[in-house]
């Protein structure tokens, strides 16, 4: 282990500076953390929402007060987008010593002007859809708002675009009055965008990204050794911000149609048809993506920088109810070359032990009506103890301990990065 370490701090560490030096990377990664805020405290209001006990969820209903919590949720988590559109150009032109709030509101209102901006139906309604505001617009916001700070950066900084006044007018105004020529330009860019993509088959660029990501794995089947590769797909690009809901809704109905379909088999106590493709996939996230609550035990037992002990103190909670958009954008594990691999490799390990589980004749029964039914937010080692039996949360402690051991080495140095970053400060 020590000799695994040593071997990261020489040649991944290296890497990850020289990788963190660039100001494109820089910005995403700041404008990511710049969110933490709002996902850690949605998080908690995310978990009572859907909270995994019905009587309690039961309970909250009737009193009238989870219209409420979702709207909490449907705020901040599930409009990521929005504030990531903001961020990340923000970040980008305060780097480049531009004005980031003015880069910010461009990049922001093109990610609107390139939504779709109504509903379709009998009777169209004028109105934004959630879903290209939070997971499905999340690369959409990436991609548009480095686009959108480099491009305000770099005419910004042609002064024959740059409206200047007297020196007698209000800086405040004068701030505003600026960039307009800049801005006219940006919108005229983004409008043969939006236009060029009404014209198309796809109908706007939100659709046209996520279509090519999701089609390809449209045609690949539900095998397990198919449903592993793809999960730990979703892991490879949710390391790059993209959420894996891109992927997963893709794959979810494939899965839910194998529960339906072995529901009268279960029912009727024969063999399950789809038994090893549910197990994988009920294990391809240990917990939440990326298995990360086995990081959060190592980071309470052997954090000693300052960053990391506070930090997985208030992410915990959340990450134990599946909810770990906080680690995953506050550590951040995003663009974060220490946690690539541990985070991709989670779903490999996991599924891999389940599939094996399955194959040695060791988990041999699984409830679909359970797993269809099973709140999101339930613990997964209690889900899968009542999905599948103890042998279900054997396996789930075996992954665990797994993820712990693979987490543990690359967790050091990063911790051991914050810590100097720490000390240096202090000095």
């Amino acid at each position: 282990m020590k000799n695994f370490q040593k071997w990261l701090e020489k040649y991944l560490v290296p890497f990850s500076n020289k990788l963190g030096q660039n100001k494109v990377l820089q910005s995403i990664s700041s404008g990511m953390v710049m969110t933490l805020p709002v996902t850690i405290g949605a998080s908690v209001f995310s978990i009572f929402a859907s909270f995994p006990i019905k009587p309690v969820a039961d309970w909250f209903n009737q009193v009238g007060i989870t219209p409420s919590m979702t709207a909490i949720v449907n705020g901040t988590m599930n409009i990521l987008a929005v504030f990531i559109a903001f961020t990340i150009a923000y970040n980008y032109a305060q780097k480049c010593k531009a004005n980031g709030v003015v880069a910010g509101l461009f990049s922001l209102a093109s990610f609107f002007i390139l939504m779709p901006q109504s509903i379709p139906g009998k009777k169209p309604v004028n109105a934004f859809q959630i879903n290209y505001l939070g997971s499905e617009g999340i690369i959409v916001a990436i991609l548009l708002s480095i686009l959108i700070g480099v491009f305000y950066v770099k005419l910004s900084r042609n002064k024959k675009l740059i409206i200047k006044l007297p020196d007698s007018v209000p800086s405040m105004v004068s701030s505003s009055i600026e960039p307009l020529i800049v801005g006219i330009i940006i919108f005229t860019v983004v409008f043969i965008v939006r236009a060029i993509f009404d014209y198309s088959q796809f109908g706007n660029v939100f659709d046209f990204i996520n279509k090519l990501i999701t089609t390809p794995l449209m045609n690949v089947g539900g095998s397990p050794i198919t449903l592993i590769l793809i999960m730990v797909l979703s892991n490879v690009l949710f390391t790059f911000g993209i959420h894996p809901a891109a992927i997963q809704s893709v794959i979810i109905p494939i899965v839910i149609s194998m529960m339906v379909s072995s529901t009268p088999a279960y029912q009727a106590g024969k063999t399950i048809p789809f038994l090893s493709n549910l197990v994988v996939f009920a294990f391809s996230n240990n917990d939440a993506a990326g298995a990360t609550l086995s990081l959060v035990l190592i980071a309470l037992i052997f954090g000693k920088s300052k960053r990391y002990k506070e930090f997985f103190k208030v992410s915990a909670l959340p990450n134990i109810f599946n909810i770990n958009e906080p680690i995953i954008f506050g550590m951040p594990i995003v663009l974060n070359p220490l946690m690539f691999i541990p985070f991709i490799l989670s779903s490999f390990v996991s599924s891999g032990v389940a599939l094996l589980a399955v194959k040695i004749g060791f988990i041999t029964n699984y409830n679909p009506s359970l797993g269809m039914g099973m709140p999101w937010t339930m613990p997964k080692l209690i889900a899968d103890a009542m999905i599948m039996g103890w042998q279900g949360a054997v396996v789930w402690l075996i992954n665990f301990a797994l993820m712990f051991v693979i987490y543990l080495p690359f967790f050091r140095v990063a911790d051991k990065q914050a810590l100097e970053e720490e000390n240096s400060k202090n000095d």
